[in-house]
């Protein structure tokens, strides 16, 4: 079909040819879009996180926007936490409120809302500061306001990313927030948790009709019914597709931004899913470089229920009758466990057919694509988040096999030579010899040309 349309293109009036063309364009990144990317490689272990991005997808012509490409690590390396500064998209009504007050528990440093809140003091500073907003609680952030665009601009002026004050920054703004805070040496590693477009913009509309505290209050919304709501010119349609491209509301999104979008999402983004919150924040773990054996971590996860429990042994009539319905509860219990009332609310739940879901669904055509390709990703990741863990144990284990090395060479030297004698061969032997890593298993050991009569 690409073959066709250029062909047509060629052939057509020259008034219409450039239209055409890039029509032909447009369909070719279509058609590399849905080709399926899980072209899984034969080899198992470090080489299988590479399999994500080895398809034809990939080979073809590339949609990654500048910023991305240049600021952002990709999906495949390994983390380094020391290196990179990680950036949480706070997606409203999608975890992102559990996600920092997690992180505040644990004692992370964060960059968010509170930071540049006039209260503290520390907003008009010309310097950055770490601080500690509750007295009382060994919770850290940075005086900047990174959740909005006046907030990022003040946290670049102050060098933000650059001073490694923050261990977790997190933002509402991930397009604008990603081309303004970093630089190529001063990359990101982007995380979001995503919730089903129709669940978040319902649970977006029954808060905002209550919430007095939040900046985009929206009381007027209170006597809509879902229907009228959904009508609305100003409706927030497809948000995350426009965020992820930087594009305002008044403009339009398309099927070309989605492409942009999905691309941007598989090569730059660590992606979670709400419903699966006790895995997606294990990932993150793995790539912040937080230890979840570590007491306080540890706690902190138990308090907010993001710890995979035991599962008890029940009858197999009582798990068949009660089985949904407990995994329901505990699905609530996740999206809802250790965050305050007031940031969440119930609400009426509308199931797919009804002219209320269609209606939510139908606004949101381009985010529902973008949530369902999401949800493959997130299959597609854990092979690459587990594999940063095997190149951890990889190097343990070489470092292990090193010093076992080292010391079964100066055992060996000490019982020919003796001890003292000994202390002088072995530096003799790694200031003049073979330098040590050139030596392999099996190599005679020698020293000023003699062979020592024994093998590394």
């Amino acid at each position: 079909r690409g073959s066709a349309a250029v062909a047509e293109a060629a052939e057509a009036p020259a008034g219409h040819r450039h239209r055409g063309i890039m029509g032909a364009m447009i369909l070719g990144l279509c058609i590399f879009n849905v080709v399926d990317f899980d072209s899984r490689s034969a080899s198992s272990g470090i080489r299988g996180r590479r399999s994500l991005l080895s398809s034809l997808y990939l080979s073809g012509p590339s949609t990654l926007l500048p910023w991305a490409q240049h600021h952002l690590v990709d999906v495949t390396d390994k983390p380094d936490p020391e290196a990179e500064t990680a950036l949480f998209w706070h997606i409203p009504k999608s975890g992102g409120t559990t996600a920092k007050r997690l992180y505040q528990c644990m004692g992370q440093t964060l960059a968010h809302r509170v930071g540049g809140d006039p209260r503290y003091g520390h907003d008009k500073e010309d310097e950055l500061i770490v601080f500690e907003p509750h007295g009382d609680k060994d919770w850290k952030v940075v005086n900047v306001d990174t959740s909005i665009v006046p907030g990022i601009l003040r946290a670049k002026e102050l060098g933000l990313v650059q001073s490694h004050k923050t261990d977790l920054i997190f933002t509402m703004e991930p397009q604008f927030a990603g081309e303004q805070l970093y630089d190529e040496d001063n990359k990101g590693r982007f995380l979001a948790v995503f919730r089903h477009p129709v669940d978040r913009a319902l649970s977006m509309f029954y808060y905002l009709q209550t919430a007095s505290w939040e900046r985009s209050y929206r009381p007027e919304w209170a006597n809509m019914t879902v229907m009228e709501w959904s009508t609305l010119p100003n409706f927030e349609a497809n948000y995350v597709v426009r965020k992820l491209i930087g594009k305002k509301f008044s403009e339009t999104v398309d099927e070309m931004d989605l492409i942009i979008a999905k691309e941007l999402v598989r090569q730059r983004f660590i992606v979670g899913l709400m419903t699966e919150m006790n895995e997606s924040i294990r990932r993150f773990n793995v790539v912040l470089g937080i230890d979840e054996e570590n007491e306080r971590n540890h706690k902190c996860m138990e308090e907010f229920g993001v710890l995979e429990e035991k599962k008890e042994e029940v009858a197999p009539e009582e798990e068949a009758n009660d089985g949904e319905r407990k995994l329901e509860e505990v699905s609530e219990e996740v999206r809802t466990h250790a965050t305050d009332k007031k940031n969440s609310n119930s609400h009426p739940k509308f199931e797919p057919g009804t002219p209320e879901y269609e209606a939510v669904a139908g606004r949101n055509n381009l985010d529902m694509l973008l949530f369902h390709y999401v949800e493959t990703l997130f299959e597609e990741q854990k092979e690459i988040i587990d594999s940063y863990l095997q190149e951890e144990n990889v190097e343990e284990h070489e470092e292990d096999v090193s010093e076992e090395s080292t010391d079964e060479v100066t055992e060996v030297i000490e019982e020919s030579v003796g001890e003292t004698q000994g202390d002088e061969v072995l530096q003799e032997f790694h200031d003049e010899s073979i330098p040590e890593p050139a030596l392999k298993n099996g190599d005679t050991l020698t020293l000023d040309g003699e062979p020592l009569g024994f093998t590394k």
